[in-house]
């Protein structure tokens, strides 16, 4: 009996301690055993090897599987979004939505503790365990934990709910400060609450595993810039594990386990850009864009709004010049006609130059103009302004640049315009601009804009105005006459007649429809050449359960190298090379450890694991209520 087992008070249940490592490959510890003497030696003196994630092998849906022992037609939850019944509308699956039990529910129910920490799909937290935070998509600490002084401690500490991915694309060295960051307070709680020893099961993730390896496993795999940083950080997590290892007494077998194993990131494909391309899927709005040229011109710092300006609308035209009266800075009409012949007037008017310094000039324009009846044939006429101050402006379709110098930059800068160059999406090089026409006019250069197909232009330059806004960009914009999407990563719906709302493939067709879009993603070939898809699975194949009924009909396992995304924003290209982001969860080669040499790890998937625990726990279950089986 080890000291912590005195301290507990000898009693003679077996327990676990379960460490999650999300998304660490098997290879990745096998194939370096040397650097990491901890894992070697638990390899060396327990049970280990590379077991298969679950279809698809994405963190939010694997966890629930993982926990349940069950596939998503039993647990409810597919990905990151998942799509409401009967419906277009999508949501983010929250620990609510996991519909099956989990295996700390299981220990509960048998009597025991269990301390939870850090697992997805686990918010808001259950209040009928020891303890709990959750885990990725919480919203921090303060709402993530119960109870109270669990919250407290974890608050004294710095803990965090995850790593910031944003450095991940801005500046990789602040990113690794952060990932070390938080893996020293993760450490730190659970060493604490180990060394607490008033729990039966213990069950915590580490979660920035998965964050360094999907920005820097590349530069793992390929000797690349961030090697030794990589390699650095799998060390601490080696010495973290071993020192957790130590800390258990004798009664308590430790388990070490991914959700998903990792390889490197060659391509982005966007699933929805390649179902458009190929005649699947179409969008009920005429454009994919509206190009903002005003914004675009405050954005890049060509000009500059008043924000306080509160000028009035005799900046723009004469009042006594109208057949309308002047009150308050607003027009008013006795007639439909003047009312008409006034706002036509505003409308010519706008933009006025109303000041010019050298290579500088002021103008106003009408943001706004309304109109209000106030009686019999009697109408209001109100104006907003707005005043901008530059070296360049905008006059309906026109933009005017006072020198040659700005109107070579921005003949350039609208040539080359898109998405990506915008900073809008790194995954969209859709060339928003098919010419640009420049003439000399009265007051500069005049730089007529012709759209590409499928963009919008406008002029709107106000703070709330994006310089480039999509026209369509989640699922409910699809076209009656869809005939597919696809929801991340690689999951394939029909568009459903019966199912869907504004379903487009009646049901008889189901089989054969479904069956030419299957052929079709088999065939799917990325830039070099390689197919896409490993294979495609049906739903029949891969769920069943209760909750099978917003199941994918087909779902893709991407070979190695294409990563699947989907997004209904824009016009994408179908594939995007890698870039800060090198790394992709793959569905072979996860991790699993035991501490126990008669362990069988042969054959194993993530539904392994739940079985697994609760017989090590010695806590009964019916047999066959598992999709998997124990491995001892």
């Amino acid at each position: 009996m080890g000291l912590f087992d005195r301290i507990r008070g000898g009693d003679d249940e077996p327990r676990v301690a379960f460490f999650g490592i999300d998304g660490v490959p098997y290879s990745l510890i096998a194939d370096n055993r040397e650097e990491f003497p901890n894992l070697s030696r638990l390899i060396d003196e327990g049970s280990a090897g590379a077991i298969d994630s679950i279809v698809p092998p994405e963190s939010s849906a694997c966890w629930p599987a993982l926990t349940s022992g069950k596939n998503p037609g039993e647990t409810g939850v597919y990905g990151f979004q998942d799509r409401e019944n009967g419906s277009y509308e999508t949501y983010v699956p929250m620990r609510r939505d996991v519909q099956t039990k989990r295996v700390w529910d299981r220990v509960h129910e048998a009597g025991r503790d269990a301390t939870v920490m850090n697992v997805v799909t686990t918010f808001p937290p259950q209040r009928d365990v020891q303890r709990m935070v959750s885990g990725f998509l919480s919203p921090g600490v303060e709402k993530s934990a119960y109870p109270d002084d669990f919250r407290d401690y974890l608050q004294s500490i710095d803990y965090r709910i995850d790593a910031n991915a944003g450095l991940g694309h801005t500046d990789k060295n602040e990113f690794m400060e952060d990932a070390h960051a938080t893996l020293d307070a993760r450490q730190e709680s659970f060493r604490h609450y180990v060394e607490q020893d008033d729990w039966d099961l213990f069950f915590g993730v580490f979660m920035a595993t998965d964050r360094v390896n999907h920005f820097l496993f590349r530069d793992y795999e390929y000797d690349g810039e961030y090697a030794e940083e990589f390699v650095e950080f799998y060390k601490k997590i080696d010495e973290y594990l071993g020192e957790l290892r130590e800390m258990l007494p004798d009664d308590v077998t430790m388990m070490v386990a991914s959700d998903h194993g990792f390889t490197t990131l060659d391509y982005e494909v966007n699933c929805n850009a390649w179902l458009r391309e190929n005649g699947w899927l179409s969008y009920s709005q005429d454009s994919d864009y509206t190009f903002q040229v005003g914004a675009w011109l405050r954005e890049g710092g060509h000009v500059e709004v008043d924000p306080d300006y509160a000028g009035d609308v005799d900046e723009l035209v004469d009042p006594a010049t109208l057949d309308v009266d002047y009150d308050g800075g607003a027009l008013l009409a006795d007639s439909e006609d003047t009312r008409d012949e006034a706002v036509a007037a505003v409308e010519d008017a706008a933009p006025a130059v109303v000041e010019e310094n050298g290579d500088s000039v002021a103008v106003v324009d009408a943001a706004d103009v309304e109109t209000e009846s106030t009686g019999e044939a009697s109408f209001r006429i109100d104006v907003d302004l707005v005043r901008v101050e530059g070296e360049a402006y905008v006059d309906g379709d026109t933009v005017v640049a006072l020198t040659e110098g700005v109107r070579d930059r921005l003949v350039d800068e609208l040539s080359e315009a898109t998405p990506k160059s915008m900073g809008v999406d790194k995954a969209d090089t859709t060339e928003l601009v098919d010419g640009v026409d420049v003439e000399d006019g009265d007051d500069g250069f005049e730089i007529t804009v012709t759209p590409a197909d499928g963009v919008a232009l406008g002029t709107d330059l106000g703070d709330d105005t994006d310089a480039l806004e999509y026209t369509h960009s989640e699922l409910p914009d699809i076209a009656d006459e869809a005939d597919a999407y696809s929801l991340i990563p690689g999951r394939f719906y029909l568009n459903l007649e019966g199912r869907e709302p504004r379903g487009s493939v009646p049901e008889e067709e189901y089989e054969q429809v479904r069956s030419e879009l299957k052929a079709e993603l088999e065939g799917m070939e990325g830039p070099n050449g390689e197919p896409v898809a490993d294979r495609v699975v049906t739903k029949e194949d891969a769920f069943r359960g209760d909750h099978d009924d917003i199941a994918p009909d087909l779902t893709i396992v991407p070979n190695h190298g294409f990563d699947l995304k989907a997004g209904f924003k824009g016009r994408k290209n179908p594939f995007v090379e890698f870039g800060a982001r090198n790394g992709m969860h793959s569905f072979d080669n996860a991790t699993l450890l035991i501490d126990d040499e008669e362990a069988r790890i042969s054959d194993v998937d993530l539904f392994d694991i739940a079985p697994t625990i609760l017989d090590l726990m010695d806590v009964d279950y019916e047999r066959g209520e598992f999709d998997g089986t124990s491995l001892v």
